[in-house]
């Protein structure tokens, strides 16, 4: 099956609301991919094209071992691949670089990881710590040349985590949805142009997990994340990739996911009303 995007059925994302987490807005930041292939072993990740534009919230979904992680992990840069990943880099309002340019295409294998690290935000599966820090200190982590949010932008980051009372805790005594919610705080707190989120809300309750899902639809920045609960993202995303053995079977927006797309890369009968779905009795 060919791969069925947006621009196929002409629909449109939603643009999303603004926010105080992000330093300013990105409008002219995107990423494209062409024949983008990564192997692990006998797996093999195959992406024909893949776009994402400034302020997109786009939820990747697909059964276990279907290539969410190596999509992430290659476009964070964390494993070779053949093909092309373009950044467009804007250069911030009248702003112009050498070439006389608002933006610029980079390549973005090219990039070294700190230049990486100031555009993309990556949050994987499993974040954890061996060293004996605060939650504080931890929030404090940056790589070289990374500008953390600071004022109200950090604390609306800290409130969608609910962060606000742990700030002085020990991080290794937390529980383990609790350190979850410390490295999604970090993440909101990078403020990037694009944030990958593997999994984000695995280990939280229902609580925390809408909190952090109602502030992560709001930033301005570009979101793709991987999602298992389906419900979950619907109420909260525009834009669904919908992924099997290594390939994007869909890229459609929002309204136009149908139930038989869900069946085919789940392989399972669905029952959906609204953005509830659920498994066939």
């Amino acid at each position: 099956m060919g791969q069925v995007t947006r621009a196929e059925k002409g629909g449109n994302a939603s643009d999303p609301q603004e926010h105080p987490a992000a330093r300013a807005e990105h409008p002219g930041a995107a990423l494209h991919c062409r024949n983008l292939e990564c192997r692990r072993g006998g797996f093999s990740l195959q992406v024909e094209h893949l776009s994402i534009k400034a302020g997109e919230k786009i939820a990747l979904l697909g059964e276990n071992g279907c290539g969410k992680t190596t999509l992430f992990q290659a476009l964070a840069g964390l494993l070779p691949f053949r093909g092309n990943i373009e950044f467009i880099a804007p250069q911030g309002e009248g702003e112009r670089n050498q070439t006389g340019r608002e933006a610029e295409f980079l390549r973005w294998e090219r990039l070294n990881p700190e230049e990486r690290a100031r555009h993309m935000a990556y949050l994987p599966q499993e974040a954890g710590l061996l060293f004996n820090l605060t939650v504080n200190e931890v929030l404090a982590l940056t790589l070289a040349g990374q500008r953390p949010l600071q004022g109200e932008a950090r604390a609306a980051a800290l409130r969608a985590a609910a962060m606000e009372d742990f700030l002085e805790r020990p991080f290794q005594a937390l529980s383990g949805g609790e350190k979850r919610r410390v490295m999604l705080a970090r993440v909101l707190c990078r403020g990037c142009v694009f944030t990958l989120l593997d999994e984000p809300t695995a280990p939280l309750d229902m609580r925390h997990a809408t909190l952090f899902m109602r502030h992560a639809a709001r930033i301005p920045g570009a979101v793709l994340a991987a999602m298992h609960d389906v419900s979950l993202a619907l109420r909260y995303f525009q834009r669904f990739l919908l992924m099997k053995e290594g390939r994007i079977l869909y890229d459609v927006a929002k309204e136009e996911l149908a139930t038989d797309m869900l069946e085919t890369i789940y392989g399972i009968g669905l029952e959906r009303c609204g953005d509830l779905v659920m498994p066939e009795l």
